[in-house]
């Protein structure tokens, strides 16, 4: 059984979408670079970070309550089965993994450019609390922030309001690549980003619960940080250093997560609702 949802026109959830990552990005780079004319701890850094994700709401936030309508009224919460859960473990384990292999293999002919490595090297700095910082803002708040803007939002405006997968998958797919500017210069890091935006629209339509894709967005972060921060995940070269295990794993994980969420019956939410422009309210 699902709830009622609200969803945006489309031209506002644009608005809104678009608002939200400028902010972001606003306050994140005036932060650094104030910091980066001072001698400050990595943890500021850190909460610098946490906090532009953090931020990246209040647009959506602000205008939600102007319209008089509570956050869960625009958050899909489709009931979901404990084994739904499960499979949404299970595929990213397997998508972890065809990471790895992908990334083995493509290495020796796409280098990574030296700014993503200072980036990835300034990352696994710090101490615990510093990095503690990173996990909680990574792994925790930006699956929830960032899932709520691209795929709650953004999506389910596209979906309902014109009744197609399509706009719905691609449109969240791209703005989401979009938003992480910094890999858009490394074609297998860009491959990974959009596969990684179309698997987590796919999850939300079939499922209907924004939980599944952030639970999936959340747990992949977390995999990514795990690599960074345990130097000997970094020294594979070939496949030979995954090990056959790791790829066996890898590829029947990815077919039985893809074989469950596939076989499932796309949610739809039965009641849908128009959130009204500002001007209709009299505002």
């Amino acid at each position: 059984m699902s709830r009622p949802l609200h969803i945006f026109i489309p031209r506002e959830a644009y608005l809104l979408v678009a608002a939200s990552m400028f902010l972001g990005f606003f306050v994140s780079l005036t932060f650094q670079g104030i910091l980066s004319e001072t001698e400050n701890p990595v943890i500021l850094d850190r909460l610098v970070i946490l906090i532009s994700e953090m931020l990246i709401l209040l647009p959506p936030f602000f205008i939600l309550k102007q319209r008089g309508i509570p956050i869960v009224q625009v958050l899909p919460l489709a009931s979901i089965s404990p084994i739904t859960l499960v499979m949404a473990g299970v595929i990213v384990i397997g998508a972890v993994g065809l990471v790895s292999i992908f990334e083995v293999l493509v290495l020796p002919y796409f280098p990574i450019p030296d700014f993503l490595n200072q980036m990835e090297f300034e990352i696994s700095q710090g101490g615990f609390w510093d990095s503690l910082v990173l996990i909680i803002a990574g792994s925790l708040v930006a699956p929830i922030v960032e899932e709520f803007i691209f795929r709650g939002i953004l999506q389910q405006s596209l979906f309902y309001r014109y009744g197609s997968l399509i706009p719905a998958i691609v449109v969240p797919t791209v703005v989401f690549a979009l938003f992480h500017v910094a890999y858009l210069y490394y074609l297998p890091a860009f491959l990974e980003l959009l596969s990684l935006a179309l698997l987590l629209s796919w999850l939300m339509v079939k499922t209907g619960n924004i939980l599944i894709p952030v639970v999936v967005h959340g747990l992949f972060n977390l995999s990514s940080f795990t690599g960074l921060f345990i130097a000997e995940m970094e020294e594979t070269a070939s496949l030979g250093d995954l090990g056959l295990p790791w790829i066996i794993l890898s590829i029947i994980s990815a077919g039985a997560g893809w074989f469950y969420f596939k076989h499932m019956q796309l949610v739809e939410h039965d009641e849908v609702y128009l959130i009204p422009p500002l001007r209709e309210k009299g505002f």
